[in-house]
């Protein structure tokens, strides 16, 4: 009756605990299967020498190591006492003791083998499980990423697209239009300018291949950067407005982003000019810094503007300036013009 009580503990009793029950009630089921584990014993003579070793066993998988050394100590105590009140002979008395020994050496070490195993095994499945986790963030963030410089180089191209052939088109319909003007009082003018927007057409169109071998990775064959800057202004002088250009410091070679970058600002500071300044007179000054660095300063005496319209041209080329390390800022009010400045390093 009472091994039977103490199997149906060690089963069902343990199961329930396990699932569902708290600390407490495993005590609990311990001190019940102690309690049916002695009675067992007393009632067998101290002969069912194996019954309390899986007791042990389920100690050393759930307790705590001073908890089991408890119920270790406990087991052994009502062996000895059992055996002492049954007056069993010394020699029968040592071997039962080393049986004893020799079953709680065995089934602790093997009890700690699967606990250290099953440990094991738990932790694995959880650094699989944040593995995982962490694969899935990676490839979301590897997905965020290739947005990211998909917009980057749309943003790109949409500003080579502006600053490039945005710039040439503003000039041709200017010129175009002064042909409309002048093409019955004045037709030498009138064809002059015809010629000057089909000769920019034709700029405009290198400078369109230009962007298409810089996408394909091509070299650019771009003229040097104060020769670009000085067609610029020539282009502002043909239109009646006196452009000086002037140069500090001693140039020197500069990375093509940073080329780039200083064009497309000349570009976008003298298309503006052009089109929104009514400006007389423009100073474009390109000054190279004597340890590192350049800058680049642009300044009409038009009518200028008290608010600034931050318009695409203006966002870009401050993208482009912050993309190499730079920096840009415009000042401008009513009546005082407009100021570009941009420095980068180089």
């Amino acid at each position: 009756m009472l091994a039977g009580v103490y199997a149906l503990l060690g089963t069902v009793g343990l199961w329930l605990v396990e699932r569902r029950g708290s600390k407490a009630q495993l005590h609990l089921v311990f001190a019940s299967m102690f309690t049916a584990g002695a009675g067992a014993m007393a009632v067998s003579r101290g002969e069912a020498l194996l019954l309390l070793l899986p007791l042990v066993t389920y100690g050393a998988l759930y307790l705590s190591p001073a908890t089991l050394a408890s119920l270790v100590a406990g087991c052994s105590a009502v062996m000895v006492t059992i055996w002492i009140a049954e007056a069993h002979p010394i020699a029968q008395l040592v071997r039962g003791l080393v049986a004893w020994t020799a079953g709680l050496a065995f089934v602790i070490v093997i009890s700690r083998m699967l606990l250290v195993q099953h440990k094991a095994r738990t932790e694995m499945e959880a650094l699989a499980g944040r593995l995982g986790d962490a694969n899935e963030q990676l490839l979301v963030q590897a997905a965020e990423i290739e947005e990211l410089a998909k917009a980057q180089e749309r943003n790109r191209i949409a500003r080579d697209i502006h600053d490039g052939l945005g710039h040439y088109l503003t000039i041709v319909h200017v010129q175009l239009e002064a042909a409309q003007t002048l093409f019955t009082r004045d037709p030498e003018t009138s064809r002059a300018a015809v010629l000057k927007a089909q000769e920019l057409t034709r700029e405009g169109l290198s400078e369109v291949r230009r962007s298409v071998a810089l996408l394909r990775g091509s070299v650019s064959t771009e003229r040097p950067l104060l020769a670009a800057i000085q067609k610029l202004a020539s282009e502002c002088k043909a239109d009646g407005i006196r452009a000086a250009v002037r140069l500090r410091g001693t140039p020197r070679p500069l990375p093509e982003p940073v080329e780039i970058t200083l064009y497309r600002a000349a570009q976008e500071a003298l298309t503006n000019v052009r089109r929104h300044a009514h400006a007389s007179r423009l100073e474009i000054e390109l000054a190279f810094a004597s340890g590192s660095g350049i800058r680049l300063r642009v300044e009409d005496d038009g009518v200028g503007a008290e608010a600034l319209n931050q318009g695409f041209g203006l966002v870009g080329l401050r993208e482009r300036a912050e993309s190499v390390g730079g920096k840009m800022s415009v000042r401008s009010a009513r009546g005082r013009g407009f100021t570009l400045e941009m420095e980068l390093p180089g």
